[in-house]
């Protein structure tokens, strides 16, 4: 059985409630069983928190005593801001993501927040095993309740051009939900279309009306930007269909796969070509820094305007094509 299961670090993270600097290890044990937050993981809970206190970047440490375990976590002005910025988007992000709006926001520069910035330490971050984005530790999970919609109304199929519609409007999903079929069996991802798969225990009725066809691979509630924006009407249960779509599928395979292969290589060149733009911009802003200097023992204070004006126009351009780079990574 697989479900969307938090990383180690962050299910040590999950136990501590906000304001809680230190738990006994008795009680952060109790409390990842009473959660079931190790349930899809073959690891006891003592050997869960042994593993996370041994970790370079560990959100926790052994306290005054062996019994007492503490968060590591130091407040600072940066984790406020990713915190801020992620509850706003109500959107999961990357870290690159995340440095750059901070580098906008404030005048550190990439380098320094990567440094300051440990997310594995903040019990307000967390993540699941196989997604390198970051998640609010506030964030509910809705695997569960669009598994239970799909099953309890019976549904067929969804021809779907949007799966936010029908996560929003037809499940009723929460804004702030994540959404993880990838890390989800009940789930299965075929090129753009993703099927639910009744599980073991439903009947046969239900095995046969559970197979639900909806556009994107992975999504969180509040993000719409790799979804289209309608969806289709549903279609009456019909197995034969099914059948004939399913047929329909692997005759378009082969094709499917060369054309997913060339995609790829287009892709890799053209963040290879935006790479090599954002070097020769920072280039040139290390040029412009000297000529500025220059400019100032001269007191030509009009050629140091039109400088820092330039220097800020790349730094716009530099942090749009990383946010296309961070973008085109996801797809």
């Amino acid at each position: 059985m697989k479900r969307p299961t938090y990383t180690l670090p962050s299910i040590v993270k999950k136990v501590f409630r906000p304001g809680e600097r230190s738990l006994p290890r008795t009680e952060i044990c109790s409390r990842m069983e009473a959660n079931e937050l190790n349930a899809f993981l073959d690891l006891d809970c003592e050997t869960i928190l042994d593993k996370v206190l041994n970790m370079e970047q560990s959100p926790v440490r052994v306290g005054s005593s062996e019994a007492i375990v503490e968060v590591t976590h130091q407040p600072h002005q940066v984790y406020d801001l990713a915190h801020r910025y992620l509850r706003d988007s109500q959107t999961p992000k990357k870290l690159e993501q995340i440095v750059a709006e901070l580098r906008r926001q404030t005048q550190f520069g990439w380098n320094q927040i990567l440094r300051m910035l440990q997310l594995e330490r903040d019990p307000r971050f967390v993540q699941y095993q196989g997604d390198s984005r970051w998640f609010l530790a506030e964030w509910t999970l809705g695997n569960d309740q669009v598994y239970a919609f799909c099953r309890d109304n019976g549904i067929t199929q969804v021809a779907a051009r949007t799966l936010v519609h029908f996560l929003e409007q037809e499940v009723g999903i929460a804004a702030d939900a994540a959404f993880l079929p990838a890390q989800d069996d009940r789930f299965r991802i075929d090129g753009d279309t993703m099927y639910i798969i009744a599980r073991s225990e439903d009947s046969k009725e239900e095995q046969a009306a559970l197979e639900v066809a909806v556009a994107a691979p992975s999504v969180s509630i509040g993000n719409s930007e790799s979804v289209s924006e309608e969806i289709a009407s549903e279609e009456p249960a019909n197995p034969l269909h099914q059948v004939e779509e399913q047929q329909e599928l692997l005759f378009t395979k082969e094709d499917a796969t060369m054309s997913t292969i060339t995609n790829q290589q287009v892709l890799e060149e053209v963040q290879k070509l935006m790479q090599e733009a954002i070097n020769r911009l920072e280039t040139r802003n290390q040029e412009m820094s000297q000529e500025v200097v220059a400019h100032f023992q001269q007191s030509n204070m009009q050629a140091i305007e039109v400088l820092m004006k330039e220097k800020h126009k790349h730094e716009q351009i530099v942090l749009g094509i990383q946010q296309v780079l961070a973008t085109s990574e996801q797809q």
